[in-house]
């Protein structure tokens, strides 16, 4: 007795005299012959597929990167303008409200000249 390893698995067709339907042709292999100009160009163009690809996905990236910045930026200001809103409507007695206002308008002015760093290289 031989045994063959089976390689696949196909249903069978029911028929009622129990004969064996035709073997299904097997897909040939195929050979595809390239000149060099072909695959020189196929590699050109796999070659530029990658780099936009890669562009897109650094693009991607920075641009989440800054608008995680900005967000964090943004909060920051927010912060200091409801401090300043806080020494406003504070009036304690001794206070040197203009002093404290001036030290919040330069560390807000601080944080927006530094939006440039987003521009940054990491």
């Amino acid at each position: 007795m031989t045994h063959r390893a089976v390689k696949s698995v196909q249903a069978f067709e029911f028929r009622s005299d129990f004969t064996l339907p035709a073997e299904p042709r097997q897909p040939q292999r195929e050979q595809m012959d390239l000149s060099a100009p072909e695959l020189a160009r196929l590699l050109s163009q796999a070659r530029a597929e990658g780099l936009a690809e890669a562009t897109r996905l650094e693009a991607s990236q920075t641009e989440e990167r800054m608008q995680a910045v900005t967000l964090k930026l943004n909060e920051a200001l927010a912060d200091l303008v409801t401090l300043a809103r806080h020494i406003e409507t504070g009036a304690y007695e001794g206070l040197d409200v203009a002093k404290s206002l001036n030290l919040i308008n330069a560390t807000a002015q601080r944080i927006i000249d530094g939006q440039g760093d987003l521009f940054a290289t990491r």
